[in-house]
């Protein structure tokens, strides 16, 4: 690896060969801007990347031919389409497609790249034969990072213009065995001999191909940054679009504290290559940097990869490689990581095929949720300024995509009539979705849509198994995004199953202000017996609890002694507090026959005194006036025998009536 120097010098190498010569001014551009410009032009999903340093330029690929193709394949003419698509024709196709090529060469003169650096005020080659800078061009260095029709299609009107004698070219890997860049580089020569007598070089037997940690310095005097190659001009390992396009250049620029890495097309296994010879490239370099004052910096350098700024890989697509299609990162992860940028650039008409919105892939943007990208889809031409410290931009980044994290630590609290549900809270998430489950059904039913990390589930069927997942959202003005589901164990639902059980005896007020739309229900017979509206606000003493096949709760209710039937547990809310009497001139007549009157006592609730047990008046017919209801539970009967008033008695005395 060395520095790689230019003169104005005229020289015809070999192609592949280093050189290590001086850098000498550009006359012919001389801006006055001392700081560092990078800009993305827009030409679809192609590259096209127009460097500024110093008073001299450089350019980064040239994307297409012309304009039509930087919407799409579909919007080209035939040809063009078919050079967006193809790379290889047969021997005897070859003559006709070269000159199919050279005319659509001359049918586009200029595209969208000759245009922008027109605007941006580069020179073209002079031409005025008595000039002392005849030949000469404002465009001081051209790279091709790979020969793909949409990273150096546009180079030939680019190279007519602007292609001097003191224009430098570095090629990505060898195309000699496509089609397209054979008749591209027959229509480059001789575009070279029509202007032979400028002194012109081959631009294909220039500098040829660089090697990783080969650099050469763009700019003048204080203002100068280091170009450098991180990858080598080799050969790709086949034909196929993924092998070229691994094979892409990777360049390296710093500018004083600030750094740029562009990537041309390069995916996953090409990443990983870079990534695993990137600390042997470092340590080669450092010991050069020992001699070598402009790489002085490396020395204390721990990441070749690390940089400010990334042009992303490919467009922004995922590259997947070797991962699976639903793998939650893109292939670019491990790279991201390594590069850690804060702006990342992605040059892209945001399309892939038709599909809207495409790229940069959701994924490659939830790996860079750190990072400020932009779009030359939402852009247009996008540039970003280096002072040397810091970078500074116009242009507006894309609204940030963040990964949907997995809730994690989800735990189930089993209470009696009810479940709870909490989990560990998760960054940038714009709520939490909530499902469950039974193990009879394999449906996931929705619960639950909600920002808190809580949640009570109290409709379960008791003795039902459940299971619960949980997952985090995000919205986007694309849709909404999910996290994968942390699950629950299956549990069973709390309370009791379809059934009869014991109460111990209680008495309850029976209140609703919708009385009249609870029924009695007589579970024997599978029967409503009639409204509660007349029993509204009215003590019940309640002996046993049904409960049906979806949980509701019944209990058996007597009213004065007498049985009315089972009663919804939802409206015997109302425990008695205090003494309290119901129901003054009722007058039921009711028989007393426990089989135990023994264990009963006759009660004076007016002097709270107990008179007498109740033995004699076993199977004794009482008319029953009104009803006491007392604190602990009980109810008694103001009972009257023979028109004479004895006393209050336990209406659990009452029995099978």
């Amino acid at each position: 690896m060395k520095k790689i120097g230019f003169s104005i010098l005229v020289m015809f190498l070999a192609f592949g060969t280093n050189i290590v010569v001086k850098l000498q001014g550009n006359e012919i551009y001389s801006a006055e801007d001392t700081g560092f410009e990078i800009h993305t032009i827009n030409v679809g999903n192609a590259d096209a990347t127009l460097v500024k340093c110093g008073g001299q330029t450089m350019l980064i690929d040239a994307g297409y031919s012309t304009e039509a193709e930087e919407k799409g394949n579909s919007y080209g003419n035939p040809l063009s389409s078919y050079l967006m698509s193809n790379n290889r024709v047969s021997k005897e196709q070859e003559d006709a497609f070269r000159s199919k090529v050279k005319q659509l060469i001359t049918e586009n003169p200029d595209n969208t790249v000759t245009k922008y650096l027109q605007a941006q005020g580069v020179h073209t080659v002079n031409q005025q034969k008595d000039s002392a800078e005849k030949g000469k061009s404002g465009l001081d260095v051209m790279i091709a990072t790979h020969p793909h029709y949409d990273h150096i299609g546009g180079f030939i009107p680019v190279m007519n213009r602007y292609f001097g004698v003191n224009t430098r070219m570095f090629w990505g890997a060898p195309f000699e065995t496509d089609s397209y860049y054979e008749a591209y580089q027959s229509e480059l020569v001789d575009a070279q001999l029509a202007r032979e007598d400028d002194g012109l070089v081959d631009p294909f037997m220039s500098f040829g191909g660089p090697r990783a940690g080969d650099y050469f310095m763009l700019g003048e005097g204080k203002n100068q940054a280091r170009v450098m190659f991180l990858t080598s001009a080799d050969p790709a390992e086949g034909t196929s679009i993924d092998a070229i396009n691994n094979s892409s250049l990777v360049i390296r620029i710093d500018y004083k504290n600030t750094s740029f890495i562009l990537t041309g097309d390069l995916q996953r296994e090409g990443q990983k290559r870079l990534i695993a010879a990137a600390p042997a490239l470092l340590a080669q370099l450092k010991e050069q940097a020992k001699t070598d004052k402009n790489l002085k910096d490396l020395l204390s350098c721990d990441n070749i990869l690390k940089a400010d700024y990334l042009k992303l890989p490919h467009h922004g697509y995922l590259n997947l490689g070797d991962l699976p299609d639903d793998s939650e990162v893109s292939g670019n992860y491990e790279f991201f990581e390594q590069v850690k940028p804060s702006v990342a650039v992605a040059s892209t008409n945001g399309r892939t095929g038709n599909d809207e919105n495409a790229l940069p892939a959701e994924r490659t943007r939830t790996d860079l949720s750190y990072a400020n990208i932009y779009s030359t889809a939402e852009n247009g031409n996008i540039i970003v300024k280096s002072n040397g410290s810091q970078l500074t931009t116009s242009a507006i980044p894309m609204e940030k995509m963040y990964k949907a994290q997995t809730p994690r630590n989800l735990k189930i609290d089993v209470q009696e009539n009810q479940v709870n549900l909490s989990w560990s809270p998760v960054s940038q998430s714009t709520e939490y979705r909530v499902y469950y489950q039974t193990d009879s059904s394999n449906s996931w039913n929705w619960l639950s849509s909600q920002q808190e990390t809580t949640y009570t589930f109290n409709k379960g069927k008791p003795g039902e198994k459940y299971r619960f997942i949980v997952r985090s959202a995000n919205k986007y003005k694309e849709g909404w995004r999910f996290s994968s589901a942390t699950f629950s164990q299956l549990f069973t639902y709390p309370g009791k199953t379809e059934g009869f059980y014991q109460l111990s005896r209680r008495v309850k007020v029976f209140y609703s202000p919708n009385a009249g739309n609870y029924y009695r229900f007589d579970p024997f017979k599978k029967k409503w017996l009639g409204s509660m509206k007349n029993y509204n606000n009215k003590p019940l003493l309640l002996t046993r609890e049904y409960v049906n096949d979806e949980g509701t709760s019944y209990w058996s209710a007597y009213y004065n002694g007498k049985w009315i039937g089972y009663v919804n547990s939802y409206a015997l809310k109302n425990n008695v507090t205090k003494d309290t009497y119901f129901g003054w001139g009722t007058n039921n007549t009711r028989k007393f026959n426990t089989p135990n009157p023994q264990k009963y006592w006759l009660y004076n609730a007016p002097s709270n005194k107990w008179v007498r047990r109740m033995t004699k008046y076993k199977n004794q017919d009482f008319t029953i006036k009104r009803s006491l209801a007392r604190p602990d539970g009980s109810l008694y009967y103001s009972c009257y025998s023979k028109g004479k008033w004895i006393g209050y008695i336990n209406s659990w005395g009452f029995q099978n009536q």
